[in-house]
C-alpha cells in the first residue's frame, strides 16, 4: 500500500513537473507583452534572448541561393513544410490569408519546402490549391532545418527586421487569427523608427 501510494505521488510530481517546465517554455521575455503569447498562438515560444537567425542557405524556383539576410528590414515568418505533411498542408490556407492581409506591410510568410524531390512538387500544390499570396523556396539537404534545429514539420519561425529569431510555433497554427495578427503587428510595429 505504502509503495502504491509512494508511485501516486512520484506520477503526480512528474506531471506537475512538466507543466511547470512547459509553462517556463511559453513565459515570453520581460521585454514581450504577456498577450501575445495568447489564443491560436498560445504555443507559440519566444526564445529568451534573441539569436541571429541561420546563415544557411536555400534556392528559389529558379535555382538561385538565397539567404536570410536578403530579407533584412522585414518581419518574416519561416515556415518549414512539405507536401506530404498532413498539418502543413491544413494551415496552408491560414498562411495564406496571413500573408494577404499584410500584403503592404514588411511582412513576409517564407515557405522553405522540404521536399527531397525537388520544388516542382511544391510549386504544384500551391498552384493546385490556390495558395496565390506564398512564395516556396527549397531545403534540399535540410540545412536551414538542421541549423534551426527544427526536427519536427511544421516548424514556424518569427524573424525580426535585423534578423534575429524572436521565437517559434512547432506544429500548426491558425495563422489568420487575431492572436497571430498581433504578434506580427507587434514585430512590425517594433521595427519602425520613432
Amino acid at each position: 500500500m505504502k509503495n502504491k501510494s509512494l508511485y501516486i505521488l512520484s506520477i503526480i510530481a512528474l506531471f506537475i513537473g512538466i507543466f511547470s517546465l512547459y509553462e517556463l517554455g511559453n513565459t515570453p521575455n520581460n521585454d514581450i507583452p504577456q498577450d501575445l503569447n495568447a489564443g491560436a498562438m498560445k504555443r507559440f515560444v519566444f526564445n529568451d534572448k534573441m539569436v541571429p537567425a541561420t546563415n544557411a542557405s536555400f534556392q528559389d524556383a529558379n535555382g538561385r541561393v538565397v539567404n536570410f539576410s536578403d530579407f533584412n528590414g522585414k518581419v518574416i515568418l519561416v515556415n518549414l513544410w512539405a507536401t506530404w505533411c498532413a498539418p502543413c498542408i491544413k494551415e496552408m490556407p491560414d498562411l495564406n490569408e496571413l500573408q494577404k492581409s499584410f500584403e503592404n506591410d514588411d511582412f513576409e510568410v517564407i515557405l522553405i519546402s522540404q521536399n527531397s524531390d525537388g520544388i516542382e512538387s511544391s510549386l504544384a500544390f500551391l498552384k493546385n490549391n490556390n495558395i496565390s499570396h506564398l512564395t516556396t523556396y527549397i531545403d534540399t539537404n535540410r540545412s536551414v532545418a538542421r541549423t534551426f534545429k527544427a526536427n519536427a514539420l511544421p516548424t514556424s519561425i518569427l524573424i525580426n527586421a535585423k534578423g534575429y529569431e524572436v521565437g517559434r510555433l512547432i506544429g500548426p497554427a491558425e495563422w489568420n487569427s487575431d492572436s497571430a495578427q498581433r504578434l506580427i503587428n507587434y514585430f512590425l510595429l517594433k521595427s519602425k523608427p520613432l
